[in-house]
């Protein structure tokens, strides 16, 4: 699939006396066009903008505010896309021009500081458990099982992969719990212990009661104590 274009033409680091010694030659190019713009400063990037038409927009800069803090220009010319204003909003965020008052917007992101946070947190906790182990260890796993929802309930539950084995019709299937909750058996990965069962034995069967793995003690026990 031939992606989408959204910029259709550029000119960068342009001496703004183009402005002023060519005008009609650079008019002629941006005349009524849209896109995105930059002023420089010495090779610095001094503000960064949006406009429908770009001509008059730059030409204002000669006489507005950013009067004689730039030099040179870069104009975008792009398509009308809905996506160009988040575009200009981005490109604020990461250079964080001088010459601009304000950050860019986004429509409708959401930071994902408060869950990098929790993940951290998580990562921390499962580690102290790791340390501490014996009954510490086995209240992480179990909390972590039970609260566990969706695809790959068992990420992380534990901290390398384990075995775990089922007996069906007097035949030992093997398996093993992966640290990103996948379960592998007979060399394909499964989202959780039911659809490893179900595949294992080609009918509907509870994979947290069917699958067992080896607890501290060395004994062979249901999935479903993870979560108890």
């Amino acid at each position: 699939m031939k992606a989408r274009q959204l910029v259709v033409h550029h000119l960068e680091k342009i001496s703004g006396r183009i402005l002023e010694d060519a005008p009609e030659s650079i008019r002629t190019l941006i005349r009524r066009r849209c896109g995105v713009y930059a002023l420089y400063r010495k090779g610095k990037l001094h503000y960064v903008g949006l406009a429908s038409n770009l001509m008059n927009r730059i030409g204002h800069h000669l006489k507005d505010r950013h009067r004689g803090r730039w030099d040179t220009f870069s104009v975008y010319l792009t398509k009308q896309d809905e996506h160009i204003k988040e575009l200009e909003s981005l490109l604020l965020r990461i250079a964080a021009p001088s010459g601009n008052g304000q950050g860019g917007k986004f429509v409708a992101s959401s930071s994902l500081l408060r869950p990098l946070e929790r993940l951290m947190s998580d990562a921390d906790a499962d580690r102290r458990a790791r340390l501490l182990g014996g009954l510490v260890a086995r209240r992480r796993r179990r909390a972590k099982a039970s609260r566990a929802k969706g695809s790959r309930v068992l990420a992380g539950v534990f901290d390398r992969r384990i075995p775990i084995r089922a007996w069906y019709k007097e035949r030992m299937l093997r398996g093993s719990l992966r640290r990103d909750g996948y379960v592998s058996f007979r060399g394909r990965r499964y989202e959780s212990p039911t659809a490893a069962a179900e595949a294992a034995i080609g009918r509907t069967r509870n994979g947290w009661r069917f699958w067992r793995y080896r607890d501290e003690r060395g004994e062979w026990v249901q999935l479903e104590r993870l979560r108890r």
